[in-house]
Order: structure tokens, then sequence, then C-alpha cells
């Protein structure tokens, strides 16, 4: 299926950022993300309970892994799925996605805290960054943003198996809300999931919308 140019509007709404051309399955993911996940787990008296459930053959390589290496997208989704077994809320989930967004992107988070209350800088700034910080995360996968008014934005997420897992879902949606929070206020967000995720990224395998409310 052929993609729409950058920039090109589309039915319902703007495009701003496309999928890259030809996409990938997601293959590995950073270990950051991982340490920082187990961190918050941590924080919240949950790592006991997380590691009793974490019962895989990549246990080992899981709570030894250090922030920066690539591990196999099997060991992530290793991860993932133990979390998911603690049968967390959507809430709870949502909250300690934001936790690691903050560790993750700490720095980045601080220079658009600083440049929006020098300049103004909106959200749709920080949301054209999501598809180099997928990079950064991820090795594959792709990321589209579509703008469908001034206050709703659209992130579509292709070819990550992970996206399977509704804990993983809910956790990057709070790492996303965490970095409009920033610079919007009332905002709000939900994902989906299509069948299609392993096979046609084209048709959206993951939506998030996240609407900023003018006071």
């Amino acid at each position: 299926m052929k993609l729409a140019p950058l920039h090109e509007p589309t039915r319902d709404g703007e495009t701003l950022t496309e999928f890259s051309h030809p996409l990938e399955p997601v293959t590995a993911v950073r270990s950051t993300l991982i340490t920082s996940s187990l961190a918050s787990l941590r924080n919240r008296g949950l790592f006991d309970r997380y590691d009793a459930l974490q019962r895989s053959p990549h246990r080992e390589m899981i709570l030894s892994s250090v922030a920066g290496a690539w591990l196999e997208v099997d060991v992530a989704l290793a991860h993932y799925q133990a979390c998911d077994a603690l049968n967390l809320s959507s809430d709870e989930q949502l909250a300690i996605g934001k936790d690691v967004s903050k560790r993750i992107h700490e720095t980045f988070l601080r220079w658009i805290f600083t440049a929006a209350r020098g300049v103004g800088v909106t959200p749709w700034v920080l949301l054209r960054k999501g598809d180099s910080l997928q990079a950064r995360l991820h090795r594959g996968g792709g990321l589209r943003l579509t703008r469908i008014s001034e206050n709703v934005a659209r992130v579509e997420i292709a070819l990550s198996p992970l996206l399977e897992i509704p804990y993983f879902r809910n956790a990057l949606l709070g790492m996303y809300v965490a970095g409009v929070e920033l610079l919007a206020s009332n905002v709000t967000a939900r994902s989906r999931v299509s069948s299609s995720l392993a096979s046609k990224p084209a048709r959206c395998p993951t939506s998030s919308r996240a609407t900023r409310n003018e006071e």
C-alpha cells in the first residue's frame, strides 16, 4: 500500500510525520526501557510480585540488564508479559508509563519545559519528535503522527509485537501523556489495537489520542 507523503492532508486530518519506508518489525528495544520500568516497579513496592511472576528463560538477562544496550524483542516481551500478569489497573499502568518517561527523557523533557516558558512551544513540537524518540528505544517499527484538529492528535505505531500486551500499551500511552502534560492542561488519551498488527502496518495498528482543552 502506498503511504501518504509527509504533510499531505488525509481523510481525517493532516499527516505531520509519516511511517518510515520500508517498515520492518521491531526486533530489539533499548535496555533503558526495561531498567526504567523495573525501577518504577521497585519504587511502587511491586517488584517482589513481579519477580515471582517472572519465570521466563530471559529472567536473568532482564534483571541484570544495564541501561544503553539493545535487548532482543523476546526479552522485552517476557518483561512486559510479567508486568501484565500483575493485573494492575489501567490508571496504574499509565502512571508507571509516566514515571518511565520522566526517567528516560528527563533531559529532553526539561529542555521542552524551558523552551515552552520562553517562546511558547506547543505540544505539537514535542509530538513531532515522536518518531526520533521511537527510534531511540526500538529497532524497527514506525510511527505516524496525524493532526486531527488543533487540540487532537493521533499517534500510530506499527509492527511492534509489544503492543499486543495491554500493560505495554497503557504504559506507552503514559509516556506520551507525561510529555504533553508539560505543555497542555486537561490531557486525555486512549489507545486501540487492530487485528492486523503483525502484517499490515498501513492499517494503523495502534492509535493514541490526546486532547488539549484550553482553560
